[in-house]
């Protein structure tokens, strides 16, 4: 039986401008800076698509290159997020990273809700995924980074704010231009 990621790239087919090779440097200095494992079919996904568009809609974030610290720093933190969270954790019911267990953020889309890897478990192949949309509503749903975007293009895992439109009939993934 062929894995989520398997079936994701038969869905979307090869990407017009395929990254075509791991970026190993950039993944070991995102770990780095972060202090966790990223999960393995997330890194191998955004390794063949890169930072892009599904459909128009979800809007898929990555570092594209080797950053210096201070590019990591703002890549990667979520510090305003955290702040925003002291004093009203009934908004935010998840830490966010750094915070242990915290929430690392991987995308966006075109109503502005966040989607993130909810880093509670040693294993990332364990990460649950959240959604947050901009009402302070919140979806949390296990499986991997590739298994919910199959549940979603098979309308069986879904956060009840998310565009019911989306995906559409047509699979397509739009790289950013870079």
């Amino acid at each position: 039986m062929p894995s989520a990621l398997e079936r994701l790239q038969a869905l979307l087919g090869e990407p017009e401008e395929a990254w075509g090779w791991p970026r190993r440097e950039v993944w070991e200095a995102s770990e780095q800076h972060l202090g966790v494992t990223l999960p393995a079919d997330y890194k191998a996904f955004m390794d063949v698509y890169g930072p892009g568009t599904l459909d128009g809609y979800l809007h898929l974030d990555r570092p594209t290159g080797l950053m210096t610290p201070a590019e990591l720093e703002d890549f990667w933190s979520l510090e305003a997020w955290r702040d925003a969270r002291r004093g009203c954790e009934d908004l935010y019911p998840f830490p966010f990273h750094p915070d242990p267990g915290g929430l690392i953020r991987w995308g966006h889309d075109e109503h502005s809700s966040e989607y993130y890897f909810l880093a509670s478990d040693p294993d990332p192949g364990n990460w649950e995924i959240v959604v947050g949309s901009e009402c302070a509503e919140w979806y949390r749903t296990s499986g991997t980074f590739t298994d919910f975007l199959m549940r979603c293009f098979d309308g069986l895992d879904r956060a009840p704010f998310m565009d019911r439109a989306w995906p559409g009939g047509d699979a397509s993934y739009e790289p950013f231009d870079m």
